[in-house]
């Protein structure tokens, strides 16, 4: 799929971002943004060997083995590559995303899912998010009660010191379903 084209002719004159399900045009421009970024060989695929490559650019380090006896790296590309080719593609890319801003379940795999929101608000590529990038993914998976409620837990001690950064491991730690701050108030709050 060529995703460089904004419109497409054939859904009644709708932009490729309204056919995906994306709330605006800005979020097409970033899941492009993000792609093209992960994408280092730039055939339109995402393998093993580019998302390991970025997770290791973002400090973090994925198992070597999962209990499924691959990578963990294998293992995220596995999640969402839904006609089993051993890559991400653009289609598999969008379809993730699409499903994991709109679970309200928490049943769908949020790694590949993390890494895309992390790197759509590290827009210079620099490693780390913004406060206030962070509250913004809060507020899109937990609704503003209770991003105010984690929020305050989460940055009371931050209130005399410059805005924090946060690095992707850090991110993680937020959210990460299973083991994160927020990811166990939530379940709390479902």
């Amino acid at each position: 799929m060529n995703h460089d084209d904004d419109h497409d002719g054939m859904d009644g004159g709708k932009d490729e971002w309204e056919v995906l399900g994306l709330e605006k045009r800005i979020d097409l421009e970033n899941l492009k943004r993000v792609f093209e970024r992960l994408d280092l060989n730039k055939d339109g695929k995402i393998d093993v060997e580019e998302l390991q490559a970025m997770y290791e650019d973002l400090g973090y380090k994925p198992r070597k083995q999962t209990e499924y006896g691959v990578s963990e790296v294998e293992d995220v590309i596995w999640e969402v590559d839904e006609d089993a080719n051993g890559y991400i593609d653009w289609d598999n890319f969008v379809q993730l995303y699409m499903r994991c801003r709109k679970d309200k379940s928490g049943k769908e795999p949020t790694r590949l899912y993390n890494l895309i929101e992390f790197m759509v608000c590290d827009k210079d590529g620099g490693g780390t998010m913004s406060e206030d990038e962070c509250m913004e993914i809060l507020f899109h998976r937990f609704g503003k009660e209770q991003m105010k409620e984690m929020t305050d837990k989460l940055f009371k001690h931050n209130s005399d010191e410059a805005e924090k950064e946060f690095s992707y491991t850090e991110f993680l730690q937020l959210v990460d379903d299973k083991n994160g701050i927020l990811g166990q108030a939530a379940k709390k709050g479902r």
